[in-house]
């Protein structure tokens, strides 16, 4: 066989290998792509309940996953933030999503000052105020503290429904706030009484939080 010939054959090899290459790399790339993106897309419960804690709370079947969780990034979009909006929080949902759920958690030593001021915040605080040659003109935002609820933890009260028609309670026991949600259930829309619905379905969650 003449040079030429050998070094034509070595040629082909050497490129079947790379391509071989090529390929399995790529193969590799896809399969590590997508196992991320599997595992992304999975739902981490939730650290501060268990969805056994929280469906015996709802009586019904629900899954508690962390705020980080795929699923709650993305209905985390229509959570009620008026209180603890930077804290830590949990999804909680049942298989048809009728039940959704929003819990925040404030863990510390300033607990109690947290929850001050985040109480303020639910009686209506004032924006702004502008003096005028007729007086001064006062913006404040509307109230959504409800009613207390005695024997929730140290100090808890009802949270009226905002403008993504969730509403709950808001309670602390000792060094640990919490903020529990719930989203009215279409019967519920529009009712008088949808505050105070909500505020029950969030006291057992509330309740079992704060444990």
């Amino acid at each position: 066989m003449s040079g030429c010939a050998k070094a034509a054959i070595i040629g082909v090899v050497v490129v079947i290998v790379v391509i071989v290459g090529l390929v399995a790399a790529a193969i590799f790339g896809l399969g590590r792509f997508f196992g991320d993106v599997e595992e992304a897309l999975e739902d981490s419960p939730c650290e501060y309940i268990t969805s056994e804690e929280a469906s015996e709370a709802l009586g019904a079947e629900v899954e508690a996953v962390s705020g980080e969780s795929a699923l709650a990034a993305i209905l985390g979009l229509i959570r009620d933030t008026r209180l603890l909006a930077d804290a830590p929080f949990c999804f909680i949902s049942d298989e048809e999503a009728e039940i959704q759920v929003w819990v925040s958690v404030h863990a510390g030593s300033d607990a109690a000052d947290v929850f001050a001021a985040e109480a303020d915040v639910a009686d209506g605080q004032v924006v702004s105020e502008t003096s005028t040659d007729s007086g001064s003109v006062t913006v404040e935002t509307d109230p959504f503290r409800g009613e207390d609820v005695p024997g929730l933890g140290d100090e808890a009260f009802c949270v009226e429904a905002g403008p993504t028609v969730s509403g709950g309670v808001f309670a602390r026991s000792d060094d640990r706030v919490v903020f529990v949600s719930a989203l009215a259930l279409a019967e519920n829309q529009g009712a008088d009484v949808l505050g105070d619905a909500l505020c029950q379905r969030a006291v057992p969650v509330a309740e079992a939080l704060l444990d």
